[in-house]
């Protein structure tokens, strides 16, 4: 269940507008990379310490792979890719990477199943 709570906030698009209420996710429990090895250990015949190792492992390959330009894809989870954002120049003469690419950045789009699974999500307004 997804807890929240309404801030009065301004719309951004019109500064001078009424302020209107909002919802606003509120902040839950953080589940740490221990807990969460514990938990796949007792839902499969892993070890938690090889649970953790594996945890491990793809903390690591999948930041390496999105670093060489690789889409990484997670089956029924998901699909981790990387974009940039940069500044545009007139002709391509122009362009110096070094100062016109401006960010690399992470993106991550649910895959069909996960999407679904989070359109039967609950909400309840936090005390």
């Amino acid at each position: 269940m997804i807890k929240y709570h309404l801030k009065n906030r301004v719309n951004p698009q019109d500064v001078t507008a009424v302020r209107k209420l909002y919802p606003v996710k509120k902040t839950q429990e953080q589940l740490a990379m221990r807990d969460l090895a514990k938990r796949i250990s007792n839902e499969s015949t892993i070890s938690m310490m090889d649970t953790m190792a594996v945890l491990e492992a793809f903390l690591q390959i999948i930041p390496s792979e999105l670093l060489r330009g690789n889409i990484v894809k997670l089956g029924d989870f998901g699909t981790f890719r990387t974009t940039l954002s940069g500044v545009g120049v007139a002709t391509e003469s122009e362009f110096n990477a070094a100062t016109h690419i401006k960010n690399l950045n992470v993106r991550f789009r649910p895959a069909k199943e996960f999407k679904n699974l989070m359109l039967g999500v609950q909400y309840s307004k936090a005390p």
